[in-house]
């Protein structure tokens, strides 16, 4: 095994422990002291892990740290757009299509990822 993490533990609504496919992980959002871990599905998951535990067992260079409230899956992302001058935001594929900030101190190294 090579130390990549291939699935995430997430709370069932019973209480069990799900273990989901991280390649259907559009984003993580950091929401008080939950981790929400947004897939195709309507409603997110919610993980057992804090974002900050999960930001080192991801695999970089797809899961990357845009914001102190998010870590985006930039496999999953469709545009990076202009909020104004100095402001960009990842929006991510279809069915989620949500905006995600990107911190300003983190927008290098986005681009330097993406090859821009």
């Amino acid at each position: 095994m090579n130390g990549t993490l291939r699935r995430l533990p997430v709370k069932g609504a019973d209480g069990s422990i799900e273990l989901i496919e991280i390649d259907g992980v559009f984003y993580l959002e950091a929401q008080g002291e939950d981790t929400l871990i947004q897939t195709r599905r309507k409603k997110p998951y919610k993980s057992v892990h804090r974002l900050g535990e999960l930001a080192k067992k991801l695999p970089a260079p797809a899961f990357v740290r845009c914001h102190r409230e998010y870590i985006v899956n930039l496999n999953r992302v469709r545009v990076l757009t202009t909020r104004d001058s100095r402001d960009y935001d990842l929006r991510l594929d279809p069915p989620v299509n949500r905006r995600i900030p990107i911190a300003r101190n983190r927008l290098e190294e986005i681009r330097k990822i993406l090859g821009l």
